[in-house]
């Protein structure tokens, strides 16, 4: 579905501001029998809505594709990195809403339950909400309740059946929502009066001052900055009451909303916005010559290493890492095939680019280098890979520098 009005302010006033072509989905890992079957591409591009400032992509493949056509690979307790943030973060969400032990949590594209179970360990009620089937079924063997749905009026009601929530999360989700304002509609009756919605995700404001532009794909239907959703919340009688960065997956915002007064910490993040230029036309121009340079430049060093007779292998298949392959073109000429340690990938392609998957088990004396796909983890991968590997050059996109 093309975008004509913003998810927000609903204004038609939309300007293209990055285009990186045709992708398939970055998070529909192949499986063999499909590698022969036409591979669905849709336009990767982002919009700015020269109104409220939002930033959204240009193109939406339904939902019910994303999710639910294919077995979702994204599985949070894959990393022991996403496990001690999630912990942390149940911690520090708690303290600052003032939950209590036998309070309602619930956590919305909740996947296996990392989170909730986070929350359940400091005495909490969980409910979990994912629409991807296999992921929700992993997260009950886990012993979290989960409502294998869509967020809508329909999981509404059966959240309220258990009393409103004292807190309600969403991580990394929020941004895939196009129809917001049926979200939020959904949403405010099971909140309580005295609750927090609480969302995080990758920071606009990060992608731009770092380049991060592999975080854009299809499934991140928004690309969330403070300033827009200011005016949205109180569209639904909330505020935005406090916003903070973190470093999680190399540039996140955890934005928490409820009634009340917003802190200095939101004034402070919009003009933080405003200052780097992320509602202003200008910068995208630059920021898209910007990524035409650091395209030539990967691929000018991936093509030297194959040249000097190397062999090149792609470590991590985060989703991020197909939309860098698929925009710089890169496939089996350069690469050899990619590593994962989640049993959900392996043994799978990655799609666009057909690497291989394999584990890192596969990684033998042949392979001279090896390119980080999961950038945001790559001190800890090279930690882990590096010592079994000593000879391996690891080539870091330099969309982080």
């Amino acid at each position: 579905m093309n975008v004509t009005a913003c998810h927000l302010c609903g204004s038609s006033n939309l300007v293209k501001t990055i285009d990186l072509g045709f992708h398939p989905l970055a998070d529909f890992f192949v499986k063999e029998h499909q590698l022969n079957e036409m591979e669905r591409r849709y336009p990767l591009s982002v919009l700015l809505c020269r109104e409220c400032g939002h930033s959204m992509n240009s193109y939406v493949v339904p939902a019910e594709v994303r999710y639910q056509e294919n077995d979702y690979s994204y599985d949070s307790s894959n990393s022991k990195i996403a496990i001690q943030h999630f912990t942390d973060m149940a911690r520090e969400v708690s303290e600052r809403a003032g939950s209590a032990p036998g309070d309602l949590v619930v956590d919305i594209g909740s996947n296996v339950g990392t989170l909730l179970a986070g929350f359940k360990a400091l005495g909490m009620r969980v409910q979990g909400v994912d629409p991807s089937h296999n992921i929700a079924a992993l997260a009950v063997e886990n012993g979290i309740p989960t409502i294998n749905d869509f967020w809508s009026e329909a999981a509404s009601g059966e959240i309220q059946k258990l009393g409103k929530a004292k807190v309600i999360t969403m991580t990394n989700a929020f941004n895939h929502v196009s129809d917001l304002h049926a979200f939020m509609k959904a949403l405010v009756p099971a909140l309580r009066d005295d609750g927090v919605f609480v969302i995080e995700l990758p920071y606009y404001l990060t992608l731009l001052l770092k380049y991060h532009f592999d975080t854009i794909y299809l499934e991140h239907v928004s690309y969330v900055s403070v300033k827009p959703l200011m005016a949205f919340f109180e569209r639904f009688g909330l505020t935005v009451l406090h916003a903070e960065e973190n470093d999680y997956m190399s540039g996140s915002v955890r934005i928490f909303v409820g009634k009340g007064q917003s802190d200095a910490t939101v004034a402070e993040l919009i003009e933080k916005e405003k200052a780097a230029g992320l509602f202003e036309e200008q910068t995208y121009i630059e920021f898209c010559k910007k990524l035409e340079a650091l395209k030539v430049h990967l691929l000018g060093e991936l093509v030297a290493a194959r040249k000097a007779g190397g062999k090149i292998v792609a470590i991590g298949a985060a989703a991020k890492g197909n939309t860098l392959l698929n925009y710089c073109g890169i496939d089996r000429t350069l690469i050899d095939f990619a590593t994962d340690a989640s049993p959900l990938k392996v043994g799978k392609y990655t799609p666009g680019s057909h690497l291989p998957i394999k584990s890192d088990d596969a990684i033998d004396d042949t392979v001279t280098h090896a390119l980080i796909l999961a950038w945001n983890i790559a001190d800890f991968l090279i930690g882990k890979i590096g010592p079994k590997h000593p000879h391996l050059d690891f080539i870091t996109p330099h969309v982080i520098k």
